[in-house]
């Protein structure tokens, strides 16, 4: 089922005509002040988090897409002691993103490719944030050497370059370098 909620990529940049709604909307539920609400607007993670239930067509997708972002400005706005990486999620990846990887209906191979993006962003900010967790001991799956850094990008880039997604792929050229997560 087609959502009529409808999003389009121009010149690589990110449209998604509720997208103003939903930053305000999550603003005011997280109290967010004018740096924090600008950060959030400009956040590429947070446009892929909200633009993947249009993408896959989820029925809901406005739901879908409120749900995921309230729980990734959770993680961001508190409650560190149980979201931040621990050593259960070591097991897989996906693990972390557990919570915010249900959807309802919705084109299985757009959300795993969505989802594999994802991914990708958070290990490349586990890589850049990799010192300073060691230096403040916070824990880390590439500091403790439970993940193999170039094994996991790899096969993560194999996944997602198997196919093309547009309303997806736009990201890509932005993860290696800049901290989005």
């Amino acid at each position: 089922m087609k959502n009529n909620l409808a999003f389009k990529i121009q010149d690589n940049e990110f449209i998604l005509p509720e997208w103003d709604y939903l930053v305000d909307e999550v603003s005011k539920v997280f109290r967010l002040n004018q740096s924090e609400h600008e950060r959030l607007n400009n956040s590429i993670t947070a446009k892929l988090i909200a633009v993947l239930p249009f993408e896959a067509h989820c029925r809901e997708a406005e739901r879908t897409a409120i749900a995921h972002l309230c729980l990734y400005m959770a993680e961001l706005q508190g409650f560190h002691r149980y979201c931040n990486h621990n050593k259960t999620d070591d097991s897989d990846i996906f693990r972390r993103l557990t919570f915010i990887s249900t959807f309802e209906d919705g084109d299985e191979i757009v959300i795993k490719h969505g989802m594999n993006i994802l991914a990708l962003i958070m290990l490349e900010n586990y890589r850049k944030s990799k010192d300073l967790d060691e230096k403040k001991n916070i824990y880390n799956p590439l500091v403790s050497g439970t993940w193999d850094y170039r094994k996991i990008k790899n096969q993560l880039i194999e996944e997602i370059n198997q196919i093309h997604i547009p309303g997806l792929d736009w990201i890509l050229p932005y993860i290696p370098f800049q901290n989005y997560w």
